[in-house]
């Protein structure tokens, strides 16, 4: 891989003053005045933001009058402003009813699930009189009912015995004699009886239904173009959908819509018998060709049905379809290792079919899913499902969008808020709508807002976030990502049979730098190999990954064949599969395709690393040091130059070690832009011990920071361009410290004169606010002609700090390290210091009477978003006092 390595001269201007790219959810009630509407506008907007996503929620005149006024006054200042606008397509979520009156039009639009209820039989028995479930008829049906014989504790599917035709005998009365009966002489043997029975139910459509999805592209997206269409393109850019799914309850599977023609006319059998071994796998042995065809239909008609048409509607009309599913892990009474994103009730089925109808791949991050210091499964993989499809599937400027924040509480401050934006960044997330600008006040609705009425301390600082989320969207979107390895998503395989955790994978290939799109398997058989690697559209892998699959189809099997032999190796993780599925059919061999050079098998996650390498497989990144398994990294390639995102993702400890960049010859710079601050440096470098005429290069990340390299091939005659930032330096080549008494430092508590540094939480709970903390320094004028820098490090900080040294601003940062370069700013004699901390308005919001009765249930949801955080200036304080030190 070779790039020219110079530097776009655009790159430093946008890097100084970015485009505005980052979005935010705007709420409309429909309550709030004109005055109220624009005031909330100017706010996001002054802030930096540059696209609004208008919301009902919910507007009490949704699709009526009052809603098409308040979206026309609102776009009508986007397009003076110059801001875009995507329009929600429901009143509330999920996105599909038109505020529930879709399914309300035709009792054919109502939501349609099966469920089964069976009974054991040991034959022969005469005469046995079954009693069907019982059912509301004008709501559920027995669709059907079977015996099937066992043997051995298996279920022959092939070999039941139809016994529908006999529910609606009338000379069949159930013993009861409430309801009729089946009568049915048992032969020989074990029976198990199934009666699988359809259930409709309103609270959601059946999205199989065309009839249902045209009802609703009528109701919303028809009705906005005669109302607002005047604004499609300029500043109205598409629709933003929100959690479309299937919604049946546990133990129920989706049905829908002529589902029984329809899954004939594509597989090319009747799935009526079959339908059992969806709920008794244990017992359906030889029948996992029928559970990965129903899935695969299930999840292709659902992408078809649904979102191709509304997608077609919006790319006819000049119009971007965008939004995101129900696609992060379950709670616990799903089941271990329950993901939305390949499961039914509030998933898709299958998040890649459906992306494959969407201009953005698109995820959200809400309700503290997420949290520093915290690792569940969605850390790892939920924000590379919305990245890869947008790599596979060709999406324009290869944009992966996520709503986030949303529902976080009051506690989430610009600290979390940046390292949530950086977690998500690095995994290739580069359009952010953020949740939300509120204009009514006071409310309870899945804070945060940012603003809260005016009450928000952080609020001033906001717009340092906005811009820095608007350099990572900037830098890290169009061009090319670059990555090692294709790891195989499951799809319905995972529904067929047993297979790895997909996230655990994930985890290890994370942890030792290496990057991977996620692909399903119809991505993977269209795929082409060239000069020894894989190609997906634009995308180029060294290697495939299959997370262990207990079956495989018999197309997946010839294509990872196919792949070896061209030279690309193909990794399984945990197992190899031990099954084909096919039907009736003898069964296939496996050695012949899963042996010889090139087929591997990685006994458990954590042996990837070593096998990759022992094949020639290298990371993006080559890192030796300490903190490996937090460094994350991206790998894109912009107007021929490459450029990587590193970050550490630790609340605690450094990454420090010396990199490589695998494939980048020539290199004799690498460039470090700090994204949050605005500056600029070269990384330290040295020829590596390793590897002759190898040029290696110092990185160190501090907790909660990340950078920018590019790399670049000029004659740098100073190895070092300018100063590393106060945050990046170490305590090295110190002429000496002074550690700050904490009696000697001062503020004011509500009118009080103190001094030392007390955890507010302490002092108050429900403080939220800035205080200033001051003291003064005699600094003898022969040390200052000795150094070349002074740092202040602050220590613990809750949680934003700006400093202030003789009356001058020397910066301000809301994440650690909190150290800061005050040399300019420093005179011989007397310095008067200045330190402004601001905390998180929660605190202030557990116990603000502004929310009281602000609804039906405003105790529990206060208590819920307002977890009060420490806040204050900690500690210790102390001045260091350095010869220059670049390094």
């Amino acid at each position: 891989m070779t790039t020219n390595m110079r530097v776009p001269d655009s790159w430093s201007h946008h890097f100084l003053e970015p485009p505005k790219l980052t979005g935010t959810l705007f709420w409309l009630h429909g309550t709030e005045s004109p005055e109220e509407l624009r005031k909330t506008f100017d706010l996001a907007v002054g802030s930096g933001i540059g696209e609004l996503t208008l919301e009902s929620r919910p507007h009490w005149d949704y699709l009526g009058p009052k809603w098409w006024s308040d979206l026309k006054l609102i776009l009508g200042w986007c397009r003076e402003a110059g801001v875009s606008a995507y329009l929600f397509d429901e009143k509330w979520y999920p996105s599909g009813v038109a505020g529930n009156t879709i399914q309300k039009l035709d009792p054919a639009f109502r939501r349609s699930s099966i469920r089964l209820q069976y009974i054991r039989y040991r034959g022969p028995l005469n005469r046995v009189s079954l009693m069907p479930p019982w059912t509301h008829r004008s709501r559920s049906v027995v669709m059907s009912v079977f015996a099937y014989p066992m043997s051995e504790g298996v279920i022959g599917y092939e070999q039941g015995v139809d016994l529908t035709e006999r529910l609606h005998r009338p000379d069949s009365p159930h013993m009861h004699g409430i309801v009729h009966g089946i009568h049915w002489d048992v032969p020989s043997g074990e029976w198990i009886v199934c009666f699988v029975i359809e259930d409709k139910a309103d609270n959601y459509i059946d999205p199989l239904h065309p009839g249902a999805v045209q009802a609703f592209i009528d109701r919303v997206y028809e009705s906005s173009k005669r109302e607002v269409g005047a604004y499609f393109g300029n500043p109205v850019r598409g629709f933003f959908f929100d959690e479309p799914a299937y919604f049946n309850h546990e133990q129920e599977i989706p049905w829908g819509y002529e589902l029984r023609r329809r899954f004939i006319e594509a597989k090319g059998y009747d799935p009526i018998r079959f339908l059992p071994a969806l709920w008794l796998k244990g017992e359906s042995k030889g029948s996992e060709y029928f559970i990965y065809d129903y899935y695969d239909f299930l999840n292709k008609a659902y992408a078809d049905t649904y979102c191709r048409l509304i997608h077609e509607w919006c790319r006819n009309h000049g119009l971007k379809y965008i939004g995101h599913w129900y696609e992060h892990e379950a709670s616990p009474n799903h089941g271990e290792r329950y993901m939305f994103h390949e499961r039914t009730t509030e998933g898709p089925g299958d998040f890649f079919e459906v992306s494959r109808f969407a201009d953005e791949g698109g995820i959200d991050v809400v309700c503290n899913q997420i949290i520093p210091g915290h690792r569940n499964r969605d850390y790892w993989g939920l924000p590379k499902l919305a990245s890869s499809a947008a790599h596979i599937y060709g999406l324009k400027d290869d944009l992966a969008m996520s709503e986030t924040f949303g529902a976080y509480g009051w506690h989430l401050g610009l600290r979390m808020m940046k390292w949530l934006t950086d977690w998500q960044a690095v995994r290739g997330i580069n359009h952010f709508i953020l949740h939300a600008f509120n204009p009514k006040w006071p409310d309870l609705d899945c804070p945060p807002y940012f603003y809260d009425g005016g009450l928000n301390p952080q609020w001033p600082y906001f717009p340092a976030y906005i811009q820095y989320v608007n350099r990572l969207s900037y830098f890290f979107r169009e061009g090319k990502h670059v990555a090692s390895l294709l790891l195989l998503y499951p799809g319905a395989l995972g529904h067929a049979g047993e297979s790895t955790p997909i996230e655990d994978v994930q985890q290890v290939l994370q942890e030792n730098q290496y990057d991977y799109d996620l692909v399903p398997q119809d991505e993977l058989l269209l795929s082409r190999i060239a000069g020894g690697r894989l190609e997906i559209r634009s995308e180029s892998y060294a290697a495939v990954v299959v997370p262990g699959t207990e079956v495989v189809t018999e197309m997946l099997l010839h294509k990872l064949h196919e792949v070896v032999q061209s030279g690309v190796p193909v990794v399984f993780v945990n197992r190899q599969p031990i099954g084909v599925l096919k039907r009736k059919q003898e069964a296939m061999p496996l050695s012949p395709f899963l042996s010889g050079p090139g087929m591997h098998l990685a006994g458990d996650p954590s042996d990837l690393p070593e096998l990759l390498r022992h094949s020639g497989i290298s990371a993006q990144l080559s890192f030796e040091g300490s903190g490996r398994e937090n460094l994350r990294i991206l790998h894109r390639i912009r107007e021929d130059q490459s450029l990587w995102m590193v970050s550490n993702e630790d609340v605690e400890t450094v990454v420090d070690g010396w990199i490589r960049l695998p494939g980048i010859p020539d290199v004799n710079a690498l460039h470090a832009w700090e994204p949050l601050t605005g500056e600029r440096w070269h990384l330290r470098s040295r020829i590596s011990p390793d590897t002759a005429n190898e040029r290696e290069f110092h990185l160190r990340i501090p907790p909660y920071r990340s950078l920018i390299l590019i790399p670049s091939v000029l004659d740098v005659q100073e190895e070092v361009q300018g100063p590393v930032p106060a945050a990046y330096t170490r305590s090295r080549q110190q002429h000496g410290v002074i550690d700050i008494d904490s009696g000697q430092i001062h503020f004011n508590w509500q009118g009080e004169a103190r001094s030392g540094l007390p955890p507010w939480l302490r002092l108050d709970p429900s403080y939220s606010g800035t205080l200033a903390y001051t003291w003064t320094m005699d600094i003898a004028p022969s040390e200052l002609e000795a150094l070349n820098r002074v740092i202040l490090d602050l220590g613990q900080v809750e949680e934003i700090a700006e400093v202030e040294v003789n009356g001058t601003s020397a910066g301000f940062s809301f994440v650690p390290p909190y150290r800061f370069d005050v040399m300019p700013w420093l005179a011989p004699g007397l310095n008067r210091f200045k330190v402004c901390v601001t905390n998180v308005v929660s605190n202030r919001m557990s116990k603000a009477e502004v929310l009281e009765d602000a609804g039906p249930d405003w105790k529990e949801r206060r208590e819920q978003f307002s977890v009060p955080e420490d806040g204050g200036l900690l500690g210790p304080v102390r001045l260091e006092f350095h010869h220059i030190d670049w390094k």
